[in-house]
This record gives C-alpha cells, sequence and structure tokens, in this order.
C-alpha cells in the first residue's frame, strides 16, 4: 500500500519518528499544565502484588492535584523530585458522549478503586487521571497518539476493538486541548476457525505473516489487499474480485459487529482471479506488467523441484524455461493458485517420461470402439501433416496461431477418416448430405455440429467416437492425461519436436 507521507517519504506533518518528537510532547504537556488540565504527581511507583512496580491509574495515592500549580511547578523545576504528568479527571466528564462509527456510543471502563495497573497498559485503561508523561519524561502511547493524530491532521482512526476502551481517553485528550477529534470506527478482531486471534501461523501451519505469504505461498499483493479489505466490511458491489482502485471507489465503513473468521479458501480465490485478469489483460494489450513476476515464480519453483529432471531443452537456458512459464500461463491461466501448487500442474510440459504413460490399452473412447491401433495411427498422420505446416512460425502470437491450425489439422484428419470409413462401409455410396461435410468442416476449422446433420447420424455418432477417442489418446501420451487446457494447446505449447517424441510410432 502507498502513503502520503511519512518515515523515508517525507511530508509537511514531519518528523515521524516518536524517538524524534519529545520536544512537541513536551511543549503540549506544558499546555495542559499550564491550562490546569493536568498536574505533577509526585507519587513513586506502587506495588501491585509480587514486587512488581505499578502506577494506580484510578488516581494519584497522594491527592497531588491538591498542590498549587505554583508549587507543583516549582518542586519539579528543582529537579530533587522526579514526576509524571497525570490528566485531570473533570466534572463534565460524566455528561460527554463517545461516538463510534460501528458500534455507537462508547461507554467509559469502569474500573473499581482498589485496582492498579501499568501506566503502558496499552489497550484498557481509565481516563481518570492517566498518566500522560513518565518521570523519564517520555510520553506514554495514548498522549503520543493524541498529539500525533492532531498535528498530523488524521480525519479517520480506524482500528481493532481491543482499542475501544481507550478511546473514551482519546476524546478526553482531544476536550483537554480543545480540539477537534477525528471520526473513531472500531473493527473486529481476525480469528481463526477456532474463534481464537489470529496468529502468525494458522492451524495448518500456513504462514500468515506478510513476508511469508508473499514468499513462501506466492501471494500477490493485489490479492492479499483485497482478501484483507473483505474481511468484516460489507461490501456494496456484487463483484469480490477488486483491485486498490475499485476498492478505493467502493470502500465505506460498513464494517460487521464482533470478530470476523479468517478462511483461507477466499484467498485463494481471489488469487485465482487475479491472475485470470491479469492473463487476460496481457492476451488483449499485449503488456504483461505483473504477469512477469508470476511467470519467474513459477520457473523458480519449476527449478527448485524438478531441477535435475528437467529435460535437456530446458536445462542452463533461464529465459526459455521463463518464455515457457509464461506462455503456459497465457494459455492456462484460470488453473493458477500458487507458484508451487501450478509447478506441480504444470509438471508433464518440463517432465516427461514415456514409460509412466498408459500402456496396454486395447481400445480408446468412451464406448471402447476405436482401437489402440487406429487411433495410433491417425495420431502419426496428423503428425506429419503438422510437419509441414508449423515449421516456419515466426508469430508473436505463437501458441495461439499454432494452436488453431493443430486443431484444424486433427479435425480434418479425422473427418478423412470418418469419411474413408463410411465409404469402405457403403461402398462408393454416400448419400448428397454426407458429401458435403468434410468440404463445410475444413472451411470451418470447428468440430461444432455442421450441415443439416442430426446427432444421431450415423457420420455425426462416428466422428464424435472418433473424436473423444483420438483426445484421450492425445492427452495420455503428451500429458499423462493430466487436465489442462485443450489438447491442441498443449501440443503448441510443447512444440512439435517434443510432441513427436512423445508420440513416436511403437515398435
Amino acid at each position: 500500500m502507498q502513503w502520503d507521507e511519512g518515515p523515508r517519504i517525507g511530508g509537511p506533518h514531519g518528523p515521524y519518528k516518536q524517538s524524534e518528537r519529545s520536544a512537541i510532547y513536551q511543549e503540549h504537556a506544558r499546555r495542559l499544565l499550564d491550562a490546569e488540565a493536568a498536574y505533577r504527581c509526585f507519587c513513586t511507583p506502587q506495588t501491585a502484588g509480587h514486587d512488581i512496580a505499578a502506577y494506580v491509574t484510578s488516581g494519584c495515592y497522594q491527592n497531588c492535584a491538591s498542590i498549587p500549580a505554583a508549587e507543583a511547578r516549582a518542586r519539579g523545576d528543582s529537579a530533587r523530585e522526579s514526576f509524571t504528568v497525570r490528566l485531570k479527571q473533570t466534572e463534565d466528564r460524566k455528561k460527554r458522549i463517545y461516538p463510534d462509527l460501528v458500534y455507537g456510543k462508547i461507554t467509559p471502563l469502569r474500573r473499581s478503586p482498589t485496582s492498579v495497573a501499568s501506566s503502558d497498559d496499552d489497550a484498557v485503561v481509565d481516563a481518570a487521571d492517566t498518566i500522560l508523561i513518565k518521570s523519564d519524561g517520555t510520553p506514554t502511547y495514548h498522549f503520543a497518539n493524541v498529539v500525533d493524530d492532531h498535528l498530523m491532521q488524521i480525519t479517520h482512526v480506524i482500528r481493532g476493538t481491543e482499542w475501544m476502551a481507550s478511546t473514551p481517553l482519546h476524546y478526553d485528550l482531544y476536550h483537554a486541548f480543545g480540539w477537534e477529534p477525528p471520526f473513531f470506527a472500531h473493527v473486529g478482531l481476525l480469528v481463526d476457525e477456532n474463534k481464537a486471534k489470529l496468529s502468525k501461523r494458522s492451524n495448518a501451519d500456513v504462514a500468515l505473516d506478510v513476508r511469508s505469504m508473499r514468499d513462501e505461498l506466492g501471494v500477490m499483493p493485489r490479492t492479499l489487499v483485497n482478501f484483507l479489505a473483505l474481511l468484516g466490511w460489507s461490501n456494496p458491489t456484487e463483484n469480490d474480485v477488486m483491485d486498490m482502485e475499485a476498492l478505493a471507489r467502493n470502500f465505506d465503513l460498513k464494517f460487521t459487529k464482533g470478530n470476523t473468521m479468517v478462511r483461507m479458501e477466499k484467498l485463494w480465490y481471489l488469487q485465482k482471479r487475479h491472475v485470470a485478469q491479469l492473463c487476460e489483460h496481457a492476451r488483449s494489450t499485449g503488456s504483461l506488467g505483473p504477469l512477469r513476476t508470476v511467470a519467474h515464480q513459477i520457473r523458480d519453483e519449476v527449478c527448485r523441484q524438478y531441477g535435475t529432471e528437467l529435460e535437456e531443452r530446458f536445462r542452463g537456458d533461464d529465459d526459455k524455461l521463463l518464455q515457457q512459464c509464461l506462455e503456459i500461463l497465457l494459455a492456462d491461466g484460470k488453473s493458477y493458485q500458487n507458484p508451487s501448487q501450478y509447478a506441480q500442474r504444470i509438471r508433464y510440459f518440463f517432465v516427461f517420461d514415456a514409460k509412466k504413460t498408459t500402456e496396454g490399452q486395447d481400445f480408446y473412447g468412451k464406448g471402447q470402439d476405436v482401437s489402440a491401433e487406429d487411433v495410433h495411427s491417425l495420431a502419426q498422420q496428423i503428425l506429419l501433416n503438422l510437419q509441414a505446416d508449423t515449421s516456419s512460425e515466426t508469430q508473436p502470437s505463437r501458441v495461439n496461431a499454432s494452436s488453431e491450425r493443430i486443431d484444424a489439422v486433427i479435425h480434418n484428419q479425422i473427418w478423412q477418416r470418418v469419411s474413408m470409413l463410411r465409404m469402405s462401409q457403403k461402398g462408393a455410396q454416400q448419400d448428397e448430405t454426407e458429401a458435403q461435410v468434410p468440404q463445410e468442416h475444413s472451411e470451418r476449422h470447428t468440430d461444432r455440429p455442421v450441415s443439416a446433420l442430426p446427432a444421431d447420424h450415423p457420420v455425426s455418432k462416428m466422428k464424435k467416437s472418433w473424436t473423444t477417442a483420438l483426445m484421450q489418446y492425445l492427452r495420455e501420451k503428451v500429458s499423462y492425461g493430466q487436465p489442462g487446457p485443450s489438447i491442441s494447446v498443449v501440443m503448441a505449447l510443447l512444440g512439435h519436436e517434443e510432441c513427436r517424441k512423445r508420440l513416436n510410432p511403437r515398435p
């Protein structure tokens, strides 16, 4: 995420480190002391059991607020006594309203007179006589928080509900200075499926810190921002997949009350959708942009998983391997989840052992009505036709152009085989409708129903059987039968030489 100003960037409201703002805090503490909205407390730390020193946050035990201002100032300036600066509780405090944009009105926390807590209690504090400046001159979180937010012109404070108890104190500090407070909105905590506060690792031992999600899980920044923005928020649109621009445009403060359960399934859904969008943008504009980063991650993961097994065509050629990963991603981006998962899915593009393909199958197709020998001979015929058709391909959109030609060759060869078989079955007799089919199909390069043939026509049924058988055979032989893009795209990605090797005639 980008911010308008801050450390490393600079801006008009610096310095941005609290350690460099000590003079600012001292000045504002003196302002409250001069206005008698705060007082110097000379009480020493008290023991809160087990010899643990702690300040009595419900009020100092020596009634230091009653010391005349001039005397307190003199004692403090003498440097003989250490003191803290405490906020003075006023009579009209009980009448104040502490509004919240999510929860409505916040009620101040009530404590028993004997309760004690450290002055560093971050979230749970009582505004009564709260310490603002410690005895060593450093500010407490709450005081620095309010001073910094006001001087930096913060308009909205959006934070977790564990800080709700400290909100009345912050409002009281704004009131003491006479400043207009910002709007406060408190959001629920993130919890796991056991309703426990989210830790850096989930119950499934999945790393949930930003660095690990990026480096170990391959989560893209746009995915993580999208995922986090949706947690506990009532998205007013029907589409959950949004980039930063869309999130900024649609975001509002309609948070749900209570804690939010984090389910990682939504993260991976968003990751898939974002990668698919990047692929679509790259295909339509030719601009690869962030997709190159994803391709680099895939390449690195492929090398990590299959380094010693990579085929000769990729060993030592990182650029060629990267280009192959990029082309696969553009063809099959909808299946991407993360680099590790995707490298396993596309293994057959980089590691292939013909011995691991299905052997001993006698028939192919759903009806098992096309023999292995017949479908094998058809595949070899397709290879012969492809060799002359694709060898001179040099276009930038090589995969698309090549896959279209492969698809056309495959289906033309199927039609030729079907026509030949029909002619042998019927002798030289062919009805007029059948004779029209190959010509119309060769013009359209598609296997969609053509002419006026019904689905139960002998030619349609035969063509469907051969198509199913061939596709099953090709996918088993070139990609172990694994799912992926269409077989023509797989063959285009592999290239003619690799396809020839994988479909090599059996001895």
